[in-house]
This record gives C-alpha cells, sequence and structure tokens, in this order.
C-alpha cells in the first residue's frame, strides 16, 4: 500500500496542530465512552432467469459493525471526539455472485470504516482528520421513510455482485453492480471541515485519499451542502455534492426528502451525473410510517431507479423495489423484507431480468 507521503504529512501535522491546545483546554471532567454496533443478518434470494439460489448473508445496506467513541468536552463549548468503527468481515449481500454463497468472516483493512479524530467549537464549526466519511458521503441518500436498511438508492447493495443472464440463458460477464450507481461519496482517509447550522443550512470541504484499496492514486476533494428543518408537520431534507477527482470523471449528486407527520407519508428523490461522462440516473421513492402495532412503528416503501449509459453508451437500467420495516422498540431492533427487480437492456446485447428477496434483521446495541 503506498499512500502519498504530501497528504500523509500535512494530516499528522494538522491533527498534532488541534489537538495539543484543545487538550490544554480539558475541563475536568473526564472523557465519556460509548461502544455501539449492530448485526445485520439476513437471508437473500436471487432468480437470475434460469436458476434460484439462497444464502445466509450480512446486509450491505448497513452492514454488521462496532464502534467507539470517546469525547472530552473543552472550555468553551469545544469538544474533542476520537471515533473507531469497523465491519466485522462477514460475507456481504453485495459480494454474493451465485457460485459460492457460503458464509463465514474474512476481516481485511477495507472493513475499517473510521479511525478519525473531531474538534468541534460552538462558532467556528468542526475539524475531522483520519479515516471517515468525506464531505459527499450520504449526499445521495435524503430519505425519512423508515425503510432504508432494506432498500435505499444504493439499490446494488443487497445483489451487486450478482452476474445478468444473456436472453439465451447463459451467463455474461455484467454484474448488478455495474449497471448502477449513485455516485455518493465514500469513506477515505481525509481532512475535513464543517461549518456550524445556520438556520439549518451547513457545509463541508474535504481532501483525501484511497488507502485501503490499492491502485488507486487518484486524490478526491469533496464539497457537501445540506439544508435539514422542520416547518411544523414537516421534516425536510436537501443535499447537494460535488465530487473532484484528479485522474477520473468528476461526479456530482444530490438529493431530497421530505416527511409529513400526521400522516407518516414520504417522499425522496435523488439523482447524479458523471461529469465529463455519460452515464446519469435519477431515482425516487414514496413511503408511509403508521404506528398500527404498540410494539414500534411499520413503514413501508416502493421506489423506481432509472439510469443510462452504464457499462456501455446508449444502455438503459431500471429498478423497482418494494420494502416494509417493524420496529421492535424494546429490543432496538428492526425486521425488514424486500424484494426488487433489475432491468438492463444495452445495444449490445440482450439480458433477462434478476429478482432479488431479502428477509432480515437488524439489531443495534
Amino acid at each position: 500500500m503506498q499512500i502519498k507521503r504530501q497528504l500523509g504529512t500535512s494530516t499528522i501535522a494538522a491533527l498534532g496542530l488541534a489537538c495539543v491546545p484543545a487538550l490544554a483546554q480539558a475541563q475536568s471532567a473526564g472523557p465519556v465512552w460509548d461502544f455501539y454496533g449492530q448485526l445485520n443478518l439476513g437471508v437473500i434470494s436471487v432468480d437470475d432467469g434460469v436458476d434460484t439460489n439462497s444464502a445466509f448473508t450480512d446486509n450491505d445496506n448497513s452492514n454488521s459493525r462496532i464502534g467507539l467513541t470517546v469525547s472530552q468536552a473543552l472550555q468553551g463549548g469545544s469538544a474533542l471526539k476520537l471515533t473507531f468503527e469497523t465491519g466485522l468481515g462477514l460475507t456481504g449481500s453485495a459480494s454474493l455472485n451465485g457460485q459460492n454463497n457460503g458464509f463465514d468472516a474474512e476481516y481485511r483493512r477495507t472493513e475499517l470504516r473510521k479511525l478519525d479524530v473531531a474538534y468541534s467549537t460552538a462558532t467556528i464549526g468542526t475539524f475531522s482528520f483520519g479515516q471517515g466519511s468525506t464531505s459527499t458521503d450520504g449526499t445521495a441518500e435524503a430519505d425519512l421513510s423508515g425503510t432504508g436498511v432494506a432498500a435505499y438508492v444504493g439499490i446494488s447493495d443487497i445483489a451487486g455482485g450478482q452476474s445478468l443472464r444473456f436472453a439465451n440463458g447463459t451467463l455474461s460477464p455484467v454484474s448488478v453492480g455495474n449497471t448502477n450507481g449513485s455516485f455518493d461519496g465514500s469513506r477515505r482517509l481525509r481532512v475535513r471541515y464543517d461549518t456550524p447550522v445556520f438556520n439549518g443550512f451547513s457545509a463541508s470541504v474535504s481532501a483525501g485519499q484511497e488507502v485501503l484499496n490499492s491502485g488507486d492514486d487518484n486524490d478526491y476533494y469533496d464539497i457537501g451542502t445540506r439544508y435539514a428543518k422542520d416547518y411544523g408537520d414537516y421534516t425536510v431534507d436537501a443535499r447537494l455534492g460535488y465530487s473532484f477527482r484528479d485522474s477520473t470523471n468528476d461526479l456530482v449528486m444530490g438529493s431530497a426528502a421530505i416527511l409529513h407527520a400526521p400522516t407518516g407519508l414520504s417522499l425522496a428523490v435523488s439523482a447524479g451525473r458523471r461529469v465529463g461522462g455519460d452515464a446519469d440516473y435519477a431515482y425516487i421513492k414514496a413511503g408511509l410510517t403508521r404506528d398500527y402495532m404498540a410494539i414500534g412503528s411499520t413503514s413501508f416503501s416502493i421506489d423506481y431507479y432509472d439510469g443510462n449509459d452504464f457499462v456501455v453508451a446508449g444502455s438503459s437500467t431500471s429498478s423497482v423495489g418494494v420494502a416494509v420495516v417493524q420496529r421492535l422498540d424494546q429490543y432496538n431492533t428492526e425486521l425488514y423484507a424486500t424484494h426488487r427487480n433489475y432491468d438492463f437492456d444495452s445495444p449490445a446485447a440482450a439480458y433477462r431480468d434478476l429478482d432479488v428477496t431479502f428477509v432480515g434483521a437488524r439489531w443495534k446495541f
């Protein structure tokens, strides 16, 4: 693994300069420790038009993980926070391909999600250093439906490794994950600044590199903005981001969601495109959340994804998904089920639809 020295040195230097005065301001109260995590497992069934296969798997929509935060309050309303978070290395739904569906645990360095130090101030904003979210991470994912654990704009997370079949029934080299994308940001080794929230508005900038996956020498510069606010019975969440990449196409993406609390009705939209390229997508999702049972709320959703020019120019991707999530508040658990159809059309070849059903549960602790 090769890391560009300039960014690494700058990160360490900035981290040191930020932490020394912050620690000197620490109040007498000791640090607050918080251990957390989740298990999110289920059974997936895939019908590729010829064969049907099932497997027990981790849900890559929101994979199983553990984390630890250590927070220290400082003078003047500032705070210092260290976050460590990692996946467990369990076989994930996006990696299954129908040929090898075994469930096991294999920890790789890419399981590391966060190793981050954040220094927050009451008036200036928050400065973050280390492995963590870039400024566009989550920009495409505004969603108030309550079914994100089962279905969201990242439609390939539950079946991205599955191969599509040609119309004649033979397997193609094209996988579900090749045929779509949300262009959402990621987690990388980065420096990041977040503004305070002004009347619902906030913004952030980040600069970083990919150090956990070898072979990626790009520098990533991201800008993200967000507006989140309640208007009486309505909750609004809107996001917009732009990602600059020095050797690949830039990406632009955005999303917005609205929830009407009395009825539980929600609507979410997302869109993005590759700047300088042809690939683009649009996504829409309608949801309903109601308290039918005392054990917890029940959420339903239906969504539609439309993409163009993935894999080859002139191709089209469409996907329809339905989902239901039942919360068990007393146990911090969600039970869910989802079904999704993937359709891919290309001027070069004809492909069969692929259908995926996933039933599972997420327990948070």
